[in-house]
């Protein structure tokens, strides 16, 4: 049931079950769904990263420079400590060059990329090239040392596709995803990466499990003598494996340019705060994040750019309006995610973990993250927590007409509000659109401008600036997890 209590600013939202009574300020959030609408400029963000930096992955120049342009950004903005915040992340790697073709026995541009941190080829290698997938061990050894500079392909026909996108959550059911196609690989196929590694190969040739053209392509630094490795769009790549079982006189070339840049090991994250300003509680915090890093095939628009931009757009909306919050609104930007949540796990592990930040833990509030899925706010992932389901009801409810009312029990995994949790602080992962991610979008070199509409992330900025200044203006900090 929901009433508003006439002559005063605030709403009172009763939940059922629930005995004390969530206050939400009515007028501010007419004003701020004002500015996010009216004079947004959420795009503006957008198309930084999305079209002037394109591809942000950690360790590069060009991440440095779209941190740095984050960071002055909140501070032409007139936001309170601005920084960077740097951590050890090792060299990073940029693609200069790439090219993938069947010359024989017709000519076929082939739809392919390098795994990041690929190194460079030996210029342009042809020939025909040689299937590796299913041989044994034995099979390997007795082709040691006839390998060299050649294209080798390491996978059998692809038959099993991603197809299908995650559920939509709902509430109560058993939470999280998995990203199938990066299974833990089996000792034999691990037995093949180290011959691999042993041989002076010319190029790895792998298959993508997506499908349209689709090429799924993450990567890691495996060192200087691993040969390039490139993935290749299933469709091309099983055409190839029928033509090599008729006995066709197929032709590869393929050539990688690449350049290490270890110039500055650094990861970034980006940092700054609305200061609160109430004597007592002014020092606690109240968090939102995102990451800004991303894959080198794509521009990384729907994982992450547009949630960077609705972070960076909630705390404009707050600042533009006046906001004086009573406990501290910090924002985080985060590198090194698409690695392992490193940027965010570092900074938990500075500032909030340990006994000698038991201080800083007891004030922080609650950490709110944007990432799996893209696109607008529909609710988030309560973390079994139903403590906190009234507080997110008493906000998310005024915005049900943008349908962002969605609460479901369970978790989320593989995002940077996971670090969070584990230092024992309340975080929780917005619930973004599905739609075309898992098959489209994560991870892959469709991850283009296009996929995110100008709304979406007005509609989220909005919902986002809503909840902050809630968290930070409410009587209480929120609701710790109780003690196993």
């Amino acid at each position: 049931m929901r009433r508003m209590a006439a002559g005063i600013m605030f709403g009172l939202i009763l939940t059922s079950g629930v005995s004390a009574q969530e206050q939400v300020d009515l007028e501010m959030f007419s004003r701020i769904r004002a500015e996010g609408y009216e004079r947004s400029q959420v795009m503006e963000m957008y198309n930084q990263f999305v079209d002037v930096y394109g591809p942000r992955l950690t360790g590069t120049k060009i991440y440095k420079e779209s941190a740095e342009w984050t960071r002055d950004r909140l501070e032409e903005w007139g936001l309170d400590n601005p920084r960077l915040e740097t951590w050890e992340f090792g060299r990073g790697w940029t693609l200069e060059g790439f090219t993938a073709e069947m010359t024989a026995p017709r000519f076929t541009p082939l739809i392919a990329y390098p795994t990041a941190w690929s190194p460079s080829t030996k210029g342009r290698i042809e020939g025909r090239p040689v299937m590796l997938a299913g041989m044994s061990l034995a099979e390997l050894e007795a082709l040691r040392g006839t390998l060299a500079d050649r294209i080798v392909m390491t996978r059998p026909e692809v038959t099993r596709f991603i197809v299908t996108d995650r559920d939509p959550p709902v509430d109560e059911r058993p939470g999280g995803y998995s990203d199938d196609y990066l299974q833990q690989e089996p000792a034999s196929r691990r037995e093949l990466q180290l011959f691999l590694a042993s041989e002076s190969i010319g190029a790895v040739v792998e298959p993508s499990r997506g499908v349209h053209g689709t090429v799924f392509v993450l990567g890691r630094d495996r060192g200087d003598d691993y040969p390039p490795i490139i993935n290749m769009a299933s469709e091309h790549y099983n055409m190839i494996v029928r033509m090599l079982d008729m006995g066709l006189p197929v032709e590869m070339a393929v050539e990688v340019k690449a350049r290490f840049e270890e110039e500055d090991t650094n990861g970034y994250n980006i940092l700054a705060e609305i200061e609160g300003t109430d004597r007592e509680i002014g020092d606690e915090v109240v968090m939102l994040g995102a990451h800004l890093d991303s894959w080198h095939t794509s521009p990384g628009a729907g994982d992450n750019a547009d949630h960077v931009a609705v972070c960076m757009e909630a705390m404009r909306i707050l600042k533009v309006l006046g906001v004086q919050p009573s406990r501290t609104i910090r924002i985080g930007i985060w590198g090194g995610e698409e690695e392992g949540l490193l940027g965010s796990r570092e900074w938990v592990a500075r500032h909030l973990s340990g006994d000698e930040n038991q201080v800083a833990r007891d004030k922080f509030s609650v950490y709110f993250n944007l990432d799996p899925g893209y696109g607008p706010v529909y609710g988030f992932f309560l973390e079994e927590m139903e403590s906190a389901r009234p507080i997110f009801s008493a906000v998310l409810d005024q915005f049900a007409d943008l349908d962002a009312n969605t609460l479901v029990h369970q978790g989320i995994g593989s995002t940077d509000h996971v670090p969070f949790l584990r230092a024992g602080v309340p975080a929780f992962e917005a619930i973004h659109d599905y739609v075309d991610y898992d098959v489209r979008i994560h991870h892959t070199n469709m991850d283009t401008w296009e996929r995110v509409t100008e709304d979406d992330m007005k509609q989220a900025s909005v919902v986002m600036a809503a909840l902050i200044y809630h968290a930070a203006m409410r009587d209480g900090m929120f609701p710790r997890r109780p003690p196993n």
